[in-house]
């Protein structure tokens, strides 16, 4: 989403200062500011909320609406509408946004350590207002990632629950790697523990020594001389 700027709105003719500011014009006026914001997100709906009939704003000729402060432009939003000219009088109007997006499910039952591929990966459509706020969006944000947690068949596939496949399997035979003087120093061990791009790897020589290093894409360990 975003952000929001303060926007003035004229009134289309001179105000009389007897009849009260009708409710029904502020409620159109937010509706269109809010998706005004949103008019880069195809797919949002907005509905404002009616303010208590019995409210009686005074007549404006000017009015500035923006999102009252800790607001979102996303599910229950709260809308403040400020009169700047012709009287002193401010309302927050209650505004429900939402936004069909496409998001991703498990297409079928997915075990800890599972390494996703796009089949693994089913389209939904729904409300990003009702939906966790990390959910997956994008294929490209989940395929080739290891599922930390296991899922159920049409579960939410969100962002905490992922993280890089490992490069490195433990017991795998591994070639540290270590810069001295501009010059790469190559020996091979076996990898104590898994480990994916940039993360920490223990290996054991073959001299029965065990050094630590940083993993690589392309499974070799970068050590420290």
């Amino acid at each position: 989403m975003k952000r929001t700027a303060p926007l003035v709105l004229l009134a289309a003719s001179a105000v009389s200062h007897a009849a009260p500011m009708d409710n029904d014009v502020l409620r159109q006026e937010v509706e269109a500011w809010v998706r005004q914001q949103l008019s880069t997100s195809p797919g949002a709906t907005v509905k404002a909320g009616h303010l208590d009939s019995r409210l009686k704003l005074a007549a404006c000729a000017q009015r500035d609406i923006q999102l009252a402060p800790g607001q979102r432009l996303l599910g229950n939003a709260q809308v403040r509408v400020r009169c700047i000219d012709g009287a002193s009088w401010s309302v927050n109007l209650p505004v429900q946004i939402g936004q069909e997006v496409v998001y991703y499910v498990a297409a079928r039952p997915l075990p800890a350590g599972h390494v996703l591929g796009t089949a693994d990966l089913q389209p939904q459509r729904g409300n990003l207002a009702d939906l966790p706020g990390s959910v997956v969006l994008d294929t490209a944000q989940a395929a080739g990632r290891t599922l930390g947690t296991a899922l159920a068949s049409g579960a939410p596939i969100r962002a905490e629950m992922l993280r890089s496949a490992n490069v490195i399997r433990q017991g795998q035979r591994v070639k540290l790697v270590v810069r001295i003087g501009g010059i790469d120093v190559s020996n091979e061990g076996v990898a104590l523990n898994s480990a994916s791009e940039g993360q920490s790897v223990r290996v054991r020589l073959n001299n029965n020594q065990v050094s630590q290093g940083t993993a690589r894409a392309d499974g070799t360990v970068d050590a420290a001389p």
